[in-house]
């Protein structure tokens, strides 16, 4: 019993830490795919002002997206596909 109960926390947690890292890893990638399609040379370049770029992106990504990536992982948890 305790053994079962260990093991549920460990999953939920494992899942959750899954879940936090789909969320901050999709939103700078998709950010980067952006500007390589769009400013390859700029991009490839990877000065001063392509991080300063990325990181406004990736802010204002996350600001605007981060309601619509919570309701995502809502659903899909409730569907059951992340148990």
């Amino acid at each position: 019993m305790l053994f079962q109960v260990l093991l549920n926390i460990v999953a939920f947690l494992i899942k959750c830490i899954v879940w936090i890292a789909v969320a901050f890893l999709a939103i700078p990638f998709g950010v980067y795919y952006f500007l390589l399609s769009y400013f390859r040379e700029f991009t490839l370049a990877y000065g001063f002002s392509f991080w300063a770029v990325f990181s406004i992106l990736s802010i204002i990504g996350f600001v605007i997206l981060w309601k619509p990536i919570i309701w995502t992982v809502g659903v899909i948890q409730t569907l059951g596909a992340g148990a």
